[in-house]
């Protein structure tokens, strides 16, 4: 289960890359807009103090990881209580779904991605958590909760991601025509030269007869 998040990794990077080069412009020109010279000030000094503290914390929560698991829970809960909204709780709480991913405790890592889910106020971050989350349920056996999770969900960019995690669902719940069409529709939207491409047609072509198609057969 740990390849499938490699994708969804190098999306949180981007994000975390696009906030260091926008966000504090972002908020620079609010600030500036309704508070002019002294608002900037009061702004530089508070950024300051909390980018300070959040890659503190950040940063002890990774540590911690490697080294402690119950003061590394305990850290991260702190973090989702007193900064819950904020891109790096939702962060830490990543930290710790993978985690309990990687130690298969599905159970717990199941409730840090409906925690981010609730809480973030960034939508790429929601989308990543949802499709983590169908995952963690699929360990689960849980296919119809996973389905749940992505049913009214507007991909935004993830079409192929998603379409493939139907074909999933899908698939454990013995729905084999549905699974397919899924595959190929996931298959329809991945970019060129992406990886998943590969693992999505196997997964296809590895799915059993569908009792339609067996029918369709015989008669023919």
């Amino acid at each position: 289960m740990s390849e499938e998040y490699q994708t969804e990794e190098e999306q949180i990077e981007a994000i975390k890359r696009w906030w260091k080069e926008n966000g504090k412009s972002i908020i620079l020109g609010f600030v500036l807009g309704i508070g002019g010279i002294g608002g900037f000030r009061y702004w530089q000094s508070t950024v300051d103090e909390q980018t300070q503290l959040a890659s503190m914390n950040f940063e002890e929560v990774v540590s911690l990881s490697k080294t402690d698991k119950k003061e590394f829970l305990s850290k991260v809960e702190e973090i989702e209580v007193q900064h819950a909204g904020k891109s790096y709780a939702d962060l830490a709480a990543f930290v710790a779904a993978k985690k309990l991913v990687d130690d298969k405790k599905y159970t717990e890592a199941k409730k840090q991605l409906e925690w981010v889910i609730n809480n973030s106020q960034y939508d790429g971050i929601v989308h990543i958590a949802k499709i983590r989350l169908v995952k963690v349920l699929l360990q689960l056996g849980l296919a119809t909760e996973a389905l749940n999770v992505i049913k009214n969900t507007k991909p935004s960019g993830f079409e192929s991601v998603y379409a493939e995690l139907r074909g999933d669902i899908y698939s454990l719940l013995g729905q084999y025509d549905k699974a397919k069409a899924e595959y190929q529709a996931a298959l329809n939207k991945v970019n060129p030269g992406d990886r998943r491409g590969g693992a999505i047609e196997m997964k296809s072509n590895n799915l059993p007869v569908s009792q339609t198609a067996s029918v369709k057969s015989t008669k023919e």
